[in-house]
């Protein structure tokens, strides 16, 4: 898939619609902002007050900032990713190009129940999963700490030498599995029928192979985001754009379904285990498509009746 025209077609998607688009890609950084300066702030007044150290919040030894932790991490998780959902239902209208449900109130999108509940279900899930993730990344890295400290001969600076090389390995990993989980809003707003804990486990198989785009796109604003100024602009361009590419993967995914039934190979198996063969030629039509898409965007546009 080309970065260039997901950027380009996209950006046409966009137009009319910029503003009230941005804003919805805003709410859930900044419900995540709030939060996060909401607990820096409650901890500043625990240390001006109660004469604490600083080095104190770190130990976890006090009732008190356990207590704020708690409280600001749920409320955290229950308004960020009802509102990343949100954005993702509202993206998908656009990318998908569903003008009769584009006037659904945002509002009545982010407080119904079922949404609420499948959000931050899928929130807890991936978080438990990258925690996990990180128990190599520990274990290794401590081991090979511990190794460092001491004199290093022959027998410990080999030992040294592999903790870090699989240290280094887990974290490659971790942050691969992070990558996929940037798939898990749009993925829940694709399949309403399913549960939040299958589709966190399908993001990762659906990303395989694919988290080069969303890595592309991430280095093509990210110099526009570290602006303060460009980042309300760039990440609604960046959102939109994977928001596309979603689109196109479930194509393609469908498209390799469709073709292994009518070839007589049975039930289709899981997106991660598609051969790469066919996910070239799939991925060269899907370049196609989203061309003749542009084309037809812009046939339609120029149309008078539009």
């Amino acid at each position: 898939m080309k970065i260039r025209e997901l950027i380009r077609y996209s950006g046409r998607l966009l137009e009319g619609r910029r503003a009230r688009t941005m804003m919805i890609c805003l709410l859930p950084a900044a419900a995540e902002l709030f939060f996060r300066f909401a607990e820096a702030a409650v901890f500043s007044l625990l240390l001006y007050f109660g004469g604490s150290m600083p080095i104190e919040l770190f130990s976890g030894s006090s009732a008190v900032q356990l207590s704020v932790t708690g409280v600001c991490t749920l409320l955290r998780w229950l308004t960020a990713a009802p509102l990343m959902y949100g954005a993702a239902q509202r993206l998908y209208l656009i990318t998908a190009e569903l003008p009769h449900k584009r006037n659904l109130p945002f509002s009545r999108i982010v407080l119904n129940k079922r949404t609420l509940r499948r959000s931050v279900s899928a929130a807890l899930w991936t978080r438990v999963i990258g925690l996990l993730g990180l128990v190599p990344v520990v274990f290794f890295g401590a081991w090979a700490y511990e190794l460092l400290r001491g004199r290093l001969r022959g027998t410990e600076m080999f030992l040294a030498a592999n903790a870090l090389f699989f240290a280094a390995l887990s974290a490659v990993m971790w942050l691969s599995v992070k990558l996929s989980f940037a798939a898990v809003p749009f993925l829940l707003v694709r399949y309403p029928q399913q549960t939040a804990f299958r589709i966190v486990l399908r993001s990762i198989g659906f990303m395989r192979g694919r988290k080069r785009v969303l890595a592309g796109l991430i280095a093509v604003y990210l110099p526009q985001m570290l602006t303060i100024v460009g980042l309300p602009y760039a990440l609604m361009r960046l959102m939109t754009a994977f928001s596309l590419s979603i689109d196109i993967f479930i194509r393609e995914d469908e498209y390799l379904e469709t073709d292994r039934a009518d070839g007589g190979h049975g039930k289709a198996r899981d997106t991660g285990k598609i051969p790469r063969g066919k996910k070239r030629r799939v991925k060269a039509a899907a370049d196609k498509a989203q061309t003749a898409g542009g084309r037809h965007y812009a046939e339609r546009r120029d149309c008078p009746q539009h």
